[in-house]
């Protein structure tokens, strides 16, 4: 039995050679977010509109993991265009509301595929349930 738990929620399907997120103790790990939707479509528009998508993925891939936005300790966000910042910022500081875990952020000339603009990951503390004593 592995001490590592890997998983995808139904909404947000494995990567092609990856599941979205990993649970080792207390600690869950998400891989990158991109905007896709729930049926695999890309999620066009200006940044905050991808944004708001990729916030909803790890909403739903918390959720799958036992967790949730007020568990997350550090959050990564990875921008192709660093014009992007102040609307993807805006987005982030909504829907972390007063919870202001560390941030990281990163600016690259390119992701895995040409509609990825932006990528968020984010690590998490959950603590699991603790079982009775027999």
């Amino acid at each position: 039995m592995t001490r590592v738990f890997t998983s995808s929620p139904p909404a947000v399907p494995a990567g092609e050679s990856y599941e979205q997120a990993s649970r080792a103790g207390d600690f869950i790990f998400l891989s990158g977010q991109v905007a896709k939707d729930e049926n695999g479509q890309w999620v066009g528009g200006d940044a905050a509109n991808q944004a708001r998508q990729i916030w909803r993925n790890i909403d739903r891939v918390l959720a799958h993991m036992g967790a949730s936005k007020d568990d997350i300790a550090k959050v990564t966000t990875i921008l192709t265009n660093v014009a992007d910042r102040e609307a993807v910022t805006a987005v982030r500081l909504d829907y972390l509301g007063d919870h202001r875990p560390p941030h990281t952020g990163l600016y690259v000339p390119v992701l895995g595929r040409p509609q990825i603009t932006m990528e968020i990951e984010v690590i998490a503390y959950a603590p699991q349930a603790i079982a009775p004593a027999p």
